[in-house]
């Protein structure tokens, strides 16, 4: 109503013509806003009918098509687990079409666990509502960096025959503020939780996810602090009538249930049988359906690497021979790291035998700048996704980026040694599409990084501090017994095995299962802090929230920001290349000359967040900061975009700091992207 575009001044207007007047601009502005889309679809909600390129369907799909009418009667949580590769999304998109025939409205939001799965799923999104559900609508990319690249990532806009495009009506939910009351979105499960923190305006984010159906990917991938969050907005969407739709590739038992009683539904029955299909609602039996895998007894052979001797390999040069060895003959090899360290010494040695350039390297990790690393991701998806154009010999390096929601095909996989949901996830990239192989690439051989004999004891390194160290010993003690894996039928003993294991006090593991539940219990009280209080029409929280309110801020990780994800500190960085004293140059294929010391314009500073990274080396972080602060810029300072960054001022590449344990080097290399390492002092 304070728009001054369109509910202009008029002093002198009789009272009549001003109610007239004033209702016909609230509606031209709700139009103009874009909440006179397109949200109810006409297509019938079969898989035949919204997927006709599927035929014929999945059995997961078949199974959203086989759930009774009076299951989605009404608002409802489905958990669907099943491995990757078996069309979970368009099971969870189907799902979605179908409750909106009682919602009369198809509106949605998708939550992704990351920044670049959430990328990905705007193009499928977009495709989705303009190919599937024939909407004339646009999908609103929401995560704290989508300005940046949802532009780029928009694909052919719609036009009405007006000459104006959807894109132009969704702009009014750029905001970071109501972007989540676009009636289609997609973005970070940061974005959806932050309506159940005490954060300002976080009302209104619960009135964006009002009415919607809401998609949460990848739940297995979530901590107990964000679980706790995620259990705290299901008491909430339950209270407004959202219907919710879990996605995972399998979930501990434990942990389902949780998730179930969260929304309100009683759920101590509910079946063990793998795929699944769960409609939960309140005060009604829960509807279980355990589906046939699409890709059923799929055997994959589990092998020990143990270049040079049991336990962790983390000779770079060794390893890299051993790989090139492996697609010698043709193929093509991946390799997820649990460190970027790891893999850029992996890769750095690769580069270095690849002397003819005959097998196709890429390097994919969080430390690349924003533009480079997507660049990256497209080429992967354009060489290892579905219809990717394959190279004969090819070998991906990568981390963590790599196992979730990125649709990627290798003939054969290395890991290092994860927790065991999650390389059951890395091993879904494994023969994940029906094609031909080379021919010592016919059997699929995941090899996990470790010994995996018996009576091997399984040394951890760096590993220990990245995952807990309870469940990475409980997932050895898991993989050293089977040499060979059937899938999906061990997907569920496998994960109860590691995560609903409760060790004797006599058991070698139960101190470290000690220390993890000292970890969860604090998790949980640091998520409690921050959370508003459970849903009650009796009891009014207004008081007793403005007492203490958090800041909204995904660049900082300080006590009073209402954190969405726990963990070590992180800073997001800009690298700048030193000219002089006073000017710099952006990172990247068409440097641009910056003036350090000058507020800078929005282009500019468009240029230099495309070159931003977040990093969480702590001794790094300390040696930039100190520099920022001893060298205030008003570039950073005075630019609005900017704040929130910090730049890494870089000469030849280069910048060094001094520590208590000594020199830090930071390279920012072509091809390795940013590397930390120590100096010579």
């Amino acid at each position: 109503g304070s728009d001054a575009t369109h509910f202009i001044a008029q002093p002198d207007i009789i009272w009549d013509d001003y109610v007239l007047d004033s209702q016909q601009r609230a509606e031209n502005m709700v139009r103009d806003a874009g909440f006179m889309q397109d949200v109810s679809s006409s297509v019938l909600a079969s898989v035949k009918d919204l997927f006709p390129n599927l035929q014929p369907p999945r059995p997961l799909q078949k199974a959203i098509d086989a759930i009774p009418e009076a299951q989605l009667s009404e608002p409802c949580l489905a958990i669907i687990e099943a491995p990757t590769g078996e069309g979970k999304t368009e099971a969870a998109m189907l799902l979605a079409h179908r409750l909106a025939q009682t919602q009369q409205t198809d509106e949605l939001y998708c939550a992704l666990p990351t920044m670049a799965t959430s990328n990905q799923m705007f193009g499928r999104m977009q495709t989705y509502l303009r190919d599937h559900l024939q909407l004339n609508t646009e999908v609103v990319l929401v995560h704290g960096q989508s300005f940046l690249v949802e532009d780029e990532l928009r694909i052919e806009p719609l036009d009405n025959g007006d000459g104006k495009t959807q894109v132009e009506a969704v702009e009014w939910f750029s905001s970071k503020k109501r972007a989540l009351l676009a009636p289609f979105g997609v973005g970070t499960v940061d974005q959806s939780e932050l309506a159940v923190l005490n954060v300002r305006h976080n009302m209104l984010r619960l009135i964006s996810l009002a009415g919607k159906v809401i998609i949460l990917d990848e739940v297995h991938a979530y901590d107990t602090y964000m679980s706790t969050i995620i259990e705290r907005l299901l008491q909430w969407l339950s209270v407004l009538g959202c219907s919710v739709v879990l996605l995972s590739a399998t979930l501990p038992l434990k942990r389902r249930l949780a998730l179930a009683n969260a929304y309100g539904a009683d759920a101590s029955i509910i079946g063990e049988g793998y795929p699944s299909v769960i409609i939960a609602k309140k005060g009604e039996p829960i509807y279980f359906e355990s589906p046939d895998a699409w890709q059923p007894n799929r055997e994959i052979t589990l092998k020990g690497l143990e270049i040079g001797g049991a336990g962790l390999t983390d000779a770079a040069e060794n390893n890299a021979e051993w790989l090139m060895g492996l697609v010698k003959e043709g193929g093509c090899a991946c390799w997820i790291c649990n460190t970027v360290d790891r893999a850029q010494k992996l890769y750095a040695a690769l580069d270095l035998l690849n002397v003819h350039g005959d097998i196709t390297l890429t390097l994919l990790h969080a430390r690349f700048p924003l533009e480079q690393r997507q660049k990256i991701e497209t080429e992967l998806a354009d060489l290892y996704g579905r219809n990717g154009k394959r190279p004969v010999r090819g070998i991906v390096i990568g981390t963590q980026v790599l196992e979730q929601s990125l649709d990627l095909d290798f003939d054969v996989m290395v890991s290092d040694l994860p927790p065991i949901d999650l390389l059951l996830q890395r091993a879904g990239r494994l023969h994940r599409h029906a094609r031909a192989r080379p021919d010592q690439h016919k059997t699929p051989i995941l090899y996990i990084n470790t010994s995996l004999q018996q009576d091997a004891d399984s040394g951890l390194g760096a590993d220990a501090f990245i995952y807990d160290e309870f469940v990475l010993r409980q997932t050895w003690r898991v993989l050293a017994l089977p040499k060979q894996v059937l899938l999906p039928r061990d997907y569920r003993p496998f994960v109860e095995q590691v995560y609903g294991y409760t060790p004797d006090p006599n058991d070698a593991l139960f101190e470290a299962w000690e220390k993890l539940c000292k970890k969860q219990i604090k998790e949980k009280q640091e998520a409690d802090l921050r959370l508003l209080p459970k849903p009650d029409a009796t009891y009014s929280f207004v008081a007793e929230a403005s007492r203490l309110t958090f800041e909204e801020n995904e660049n900082s990780a300080a006590w009073i920001v209402a954190q969405t994800r726990l963990g070590e500190e992180s800073l997001n960085i800009i690298p700048i290349e030193l000219v002089d004293v006073s000017h710099g140059q952006t990172i990247s294929d068409a440097p641009m000359m910056i003036v350090l010391n000058r507020k800078a314009d929005y282009d500019t500073a468009l240029k230099l967040l495309r070159g931003n990274m977040r990093i969480s080396n702590y001794e790094a972080i300390a040696g930039i900061r100190g520099v920022a602060i001893a060298r205030p810029s008003k570039l950073f300072n005075e630019t609005a975009l900017l704040k929130g960054y910090t730049p890494l001022l870089l000469t030849n590449g280069r910048a060094s700091f001094k520590t208590k344990k000594g020199e830090i080097v930071l390279h920012l290399h072509p091809k390795l992207g940013l590397v930390i390492e120590k100096g010579d002092n």
